[in-house]
Formats: structure tokens, sequence, C-alpha cells
């Protein structure tokens, strides 16, 4: 029996690795290069700003300072594009304006970053629509813990795994649709919910801001959520998060409590499911920020690979 020559074999081997490479990276361009999400033919100017001057510029922040108009309506919805000797797109998750600077953090640049010697610029609001892959539906709705820090990798990272389609009337730092904000409180995402678009699949993480809230309008709103979200026309699936064990005693008697009123009202609904993160984390360290409420990024990385066992 004849053996293939070595040489042969190395060649073989190396198209085959080269070929799997070359797939996976075709496969995950769109996650792990955020300029392949959008719709660049397109892109249209919605606002001219005007000239601008950086003020300061890091990997994810950076402000403007000029004596300007302030332009209405500018927010986190909104794409940028910063023309300083090259063009340089970007998103953000916080925008602060006053009368002679605009500051943006959180932000995601998403071609390139701009050339930090070059001070001068002009600035435009620019609509550059997202481009998403065919999937079910899926609607992440809450309060900070879906928005805010490293939240706003959450949709990305599910796309990493799986294919999805976001819904919602924000878009987050990548451009991905979810409902909710920073500091909604149970009360406000229950007003929210009427005008919330409908989809297949609902993550509901919230909880974290209604330390302040009547612990019987609280547990009231927790059911209604629940109640108001499996009524909304597509709803199959509603994937309700416990709230994380905290290194703070008053915070974790808190989540408990919450969590136990969760649980209660989701036994009412049969489209509702528990995401029993809080009893994931039990065995696990290092996955609460510094405020001992929120999760840092092995916190959502937990959570990411908890939530693609539960999603089918």
């Amino acid at each position: 029996m004849n053996k293939m020559p070595p040489h042969i074999a190395i060649v073989i081997i190396w198209g085959v690795l080269l070929g799997y490479l070359t797939f996976d990276f075709i496969k995950k361009a769109n996650v792990n290069f955020v300029q392949f999400n959008y719709n660049w033919s397109t892109a249209e100017v919605l606002e001219n700003i005007g000239d601008v001057e950086i003020d300061s510029i890091s990997h994810d922040y950076i402000a403007f300072k000029n004596n300007f108009h302030l332009p209405e309506g500018i927010n986190q919805n909104n794409t940028f594009l910063l023309k300083n000797k090259q063009e340089t797109y970007f998103r953000a998750s916080e925008i602060l304006l006053d009368s002679n600077k605009i500051i943006f953090s959180g932000v995601k640049w998403i071609n390139q970053i701009p050339i930090k010697n070059s001070k001068q610029g002009a600035l435009e609001v620019i609509d550059l629509p997202l481009i998403q892959p065919k999937g079910k539906t899926i609607l992440t709705i809450g309060d900070s813990q879906i928005i805010w820090r490293e939240a706003r990798e959450l949709r990305k990272n599910l796309l990493q795994q799986k294919k999805l389609f976001f819904v919602g009337s924000q878009t987050d730092a990548y451009g991905y649709p979810y409902e909710g904000g920073t500091f909604n409180t149970s009360t406000e995402i229950l007003k929210k919910i009427p005008n919330t678009p409908s989809a297949e699949n609902i993550i509901l993480f919230f909880g974290a801001q209604d330390k302040g809230v009547d612990e019987e309008i609280r547990n009231e709103n927790i059911c209604k959520i629940l109640q108001s979200l499996q009524n909304k026309t597509e709803t199959e699936n509603i994937f309700a998060i416990t709230l994380p064990p905290s290194t703070n005693p008053n915070y974790n008697a808190y989540n408990k409590t919450f969590n136990l009123k969760l649980e209660e009202c989701a036994k009412q609904y049969e489209k509702v499911q528990i995401v029993d993160f809080n009893t994931f984390l039990k065995d696990k360290k290092n996955y609460l920020s510094e405020d001992e409420v929120h999760l840092n990024k092995n916190g959502y990385l937990y959570l990411n690979k908890f939530l693609t066992q539960e999603i089918p």
C-alpha cells in the first residue's frame, strides 16, 4: 500500500485548517467586527452639528468642546460621524450635553479610533441602519441590568451562540434594539409594555432599581409585568432572570425577597420560565462590579452561557 508523501499530507492538513478558519471567520465576522453589522450603502446624514474641537479622548470616551447650538433630539439611538483627517463612525451608551460641550461615554468605535493628535474636526448625526441576522425575534427588557456598563455587551454576546433578531424602541452602543432604561423601576417598565414591540422570546431582567419602591407596589408590579408580557401577541417564552447573590448583606436580603416574589408570580403564567441565575452563581466568584449590585464582565459571560442553554 502506497503511503502519502509527508509534504502532501502537510499541504492537505494546512488546507483543511485554513478552510475551517476562513469559515469560522466569516461565520463570526458580524460579532467580532462590528463594522460588518451595518448597511453602509444606505447611510445618510440626519444633522450636521458642525465644527468641533476634541477636548479629550480614550478607548471608550470622547468629549467635544465649542460654542455651538445644541442639536435637538440627539440621543443614544443615534450614530455619529467625526471627520478629522479621517472618517470615524461611533455610537455611545451615554451622552451628556451642556452649552459648550458634548460628552460621549461608553463609546463603541464602529470602524476606527479617531486620530488623537488631531484636535479639530466636524461632527454629524448619521442614520446607519443595522443589519441583523434572520432568527427568532427577541426582546430584552428591564433596567440597568440590560443596558448599563457591561450589560451593553449582552445582545452582541448572545449572537455568538444564537440566531436572534432583536426588537425594541431603543438601541444599545452596537445598535441592537432593546426596551428599558438605566434607572427604570418596575412601575416605569410596566408603563412601557403596551407600546413595546412583540417578540417570540423575551428576556426580562429587572429589580436593581426597585429597592426604594414600596414593597406592596413592587410585588404587584412584578406579577403585572409578567402578565402583560405574556398577553402580547407573539410571546412564546419569557425568561425571567433572578437577581444575583450580593456581597452586601442588605442588598442580598433584598435580592432574595425580590426573587421569591418573581418565582411566585411566574407560577401563574405558563409562558414564564424562571432563569435561576442566583442559584447558578452560588459557587462562582468575581461576578459583581464594585457597587455590589450589577454584574461585571465575568458576570455577564456567566449569564450569556446560562441564557444560551435556556433559549431554544
